[in-house]
């Protein structure tokens, strides 16, 4: 994303709490190896003046003392700041069953509301609302000191907040579709293990912790997780279990036998399809989670 701004003339400040911020440094952008604070909002300013644009690219999710980043932000605008934010969008995980999507990095969703809550302790307004398709859906807002009117871009906002007056009752359908989704998926795994012995499973994002504790899944029933190679998960194991978690180059090491894959991976299964057909891998995938479980 940085990237993208620098190639346009743009001054670039990455701010980035883990090693990754070596991979933004070592390309010429600006870097702090910390977490948003105040105190580094105040150091930002002093150091390169208040930013044109401020982007949260899917870290809203990951934020625990979300007041102590507002108040870092507030302290980073001007009058004509932007700021964009995209996120996980709630009515997206409510809509698809994505109840997965609440484990232990994700301690928050969004929704509109949430939004205009933000915009409001930041005292400024939302000058439009978009949702990608990424990620099994978002909503990504664009918040400056604008006229906002009933219609933001193609957006109809009555509509829109209509919508997500309904999320309490969402909230308890989902909860019904989840026991659903245990129990068929319960019943199809075991007869699954119960012809072929223990499963192979392919990918493990953070999200799938959740499925795996609420199907009672452990090295009995999977014998290991594949990765793409160079993953920093190799090596380890699935949480709460003596499941390994190994490269793909095992995986694709084996011939075909028409066992079925378990594919953790469950959001982006098209995507899975064309990594394994890329690699000649023709094996049958099962989804741990799918819109058939809530029919």
């Amino acid at each position: 994303l940085l990237n993208f701004f620098k190639k346009r003339g743009a001054i670039t400040i990455g701010i980035e709490p883990t090693d990754a911020y070596l991979d933004s440094k070592n390309k010429g952008h600006i870097t702090y190896n910390n977490f948003i604070s105040e105190k580094l909002a105040d150091r930002i300013v002093d150091e390169h003046g208040i930013p044109d644009i401020i982007t949260f690219t899917n870290v809203f999710a990951h934020i625990e003392d979300l007041h102590e980043v507002l108040r870092s932000v507030k302290k980073l605008m001007a009058k004509n700041t932007i700021i964009v934010i995209e996120n996980h969008y709630l009515g997206s995980v409510l809509d698809g069953n994505q109840f997965d999507t609440f484990y232990h990095e994700h301690p928050r969703t969004y929704s509109y509301s949430s939004f205009v809550r933000i915009a409001h302790s930041l005292e400024t307004s939302i000058s439009d609302v978009q949702f990608p398709s990424r990620y099994g859906g978002n909503i990504r807002v664009f918040l400056g000191k604008f006229n906002v009117k009933k219609q933001i871009g193609s957006i109809d906002l009555n509509a829109l907040e209509t919508r997500e007056s309904k999320f309490y009752e969402n909230f308890i359908l989902l909860q019904k579709n989840i026991d659903r989704w245990k129990m068929h998926k319960q019943h199809l795994l075991a007869e699954q293990i119960k012809k072929y012995g223990q499963l192979r499973a392919k990918a493990f994002p953070g999200r799938a912790a959740i499925l795996i504790k609420l199907l009672g899944l452990n090295e009995d029933s999977i014998s290991a997780v594949y990765e793409k190679p160079g993953s920093l998960k190799i090596g380890h194991f699935v949480p709460g279990t003596r499941i390994p978690i190994l490269s793909d180059d095992l995986l694709f090491s084996l011939p075909s036998q028409a066992l079925p894959v378990l594919n953790l991976a469950w959001h982006i299964p098209q995507e899975i399809r064309e990594y394994f057909t890329k690699h000649h891998f023709t094996d049958p995938i099962i989804n741990i989670l799918s819109p058939d479980d809530f029919a």
